[in-house]
């Protein structure tokens, strides 16, 4: 069996601290400029930016759709380990906090956030988000074969929540194990074998073996999807966040332009590629790295034109 031992590898989203304020059901987002303030409802996302835009002290508000309407409202603060809300550990500190944070709330409406609410959230630890990680050797069988253990889930592999793909890649897992202990040619399109070359079923190393050597590339694909596709959509406020954020931002909007002047020869980021459920996460990779490939090219052959036409003129220039 492929080694168990997990590789793993740091994201700009891995290890950011989250924890969650709650906001009651429906509650309003008071506006500028005299305007009413804006109702929030359960089905909408909304996102939040504080009055403080400093690399420790830069605050989001971020708040997922939900079902239930009249349901409280989970608010999600992620920030950077070393940001100054970590160092406020009580009620009315926190409340104060956010108050010169975002000026145009009133906290002091207990009707608004309790502070009870107050004190838990401030004495809260929240967790962190995992760096990007996965298992080779997604299985482990007997001498005899004839048991074994198979990882899925979050026990083969594990990243931060940014591409959205977390449950997804779960029950791919599963789907990809099941495929295998049914036999399957290919566990990743379910394929069967078109003639059976023994009338005895195979055995569980066989399918054990077979789930491993297809689904693995597959997990390392995903763990390159996770590192690359969307890792600076919580707003990051180092310096060198915000400066990598306008490079991949940058990069997206080139592919994008070139894959709609191209008539799609050239792919779009890989996040773009990976709304399409017709694709495997290798196959969304090997088209962003054929892209890649193809750009380093282009740059590469711009340069050493740029450099024969500067040594070209060079010569001349001493020749004269």
């Amino acid at each position: 069996p492929k080694s168990s031992k997990s590789k793993k590898y740091t994201s700009p989203a891995s290890h950011l601290r989250i924890k969650v304020l709650q906001f009651p059901p429906r509650f309003e987002i008071p506006n500028a400029n005299g305007k009413p303030p804006i109702q929030t409802t359960s089905e909408q996302i909304y996102a939040i930016r504080s009055a403080f835009h400093g690399p420790r002290n830069f605050l989001s508000l971020g708040l997922l759709p939900m079902k239930d309407n009249d349901a409280v409202r989970p608010t999600n603060i992620i920030t950077r380990p070393d940001h100054e809300i970590w160092t406020v550990r009580d009620g009315p500190s926190m409340r104060s906090y956010f108050q010169r944070a975002f000026p145009r709330f009133d906290f002091s409406d207990d009707r608004l956030i309790s502070p009870d609410e107050w004190d838990r959230f401030a004495k809260a630890e929240g967790t962190r988000f995992p760096p990007c990680r996965y298992s080779p050797g997604l299985a482990v069988w007997t001498d005899d074969g004839n048991g074994g253990v198979a990882l899925v889930g979050d026990a083969a592999h594990a990243f931060s929540p940014d591409i959205g793909q977390g449950i997804n890649a779960g029950l791919m897992d599963v789907v990809c194990l099941d495929r295998a202990l049914s036999g399957a040619e290919n566990v990743e399109t379910g394929k069967a074998f078109g003639t059976a070359s023994s009338s005895s079923p195979p055995t569980l190393q066989t399918c054990l073996q077979r789930y491993q050597t297809q689904h693995s590339p597959e997990v390392a694909a995903l763990i390159r999807l996770a590192r690359f596709g969307a890792p600076y959509q919580y707003k990051q406020p180092h310096r060198i966040d915000r400066i990598r954020a306008i490079l991949w931002t940058l990069n997206l909007v080139l592919r994008l332009i070139l894959n709609k002047l191209t008539l799609g020869l050239v792919q779009p980021q890989c996040m773009l590629l990976a709304q399409n459920g017709d694709l495997t996460y290798r196959e969304v990779m090997r088209r962003a790295d054929l892209t890649t490939l193809g750009l380093k090219g282009v740059a590469l052959a711009l340069l050493v034109l740029l450099v024969k036409k500067t040594l070209g003129f060079g010569v001349l220039t001493s020749w004269a």
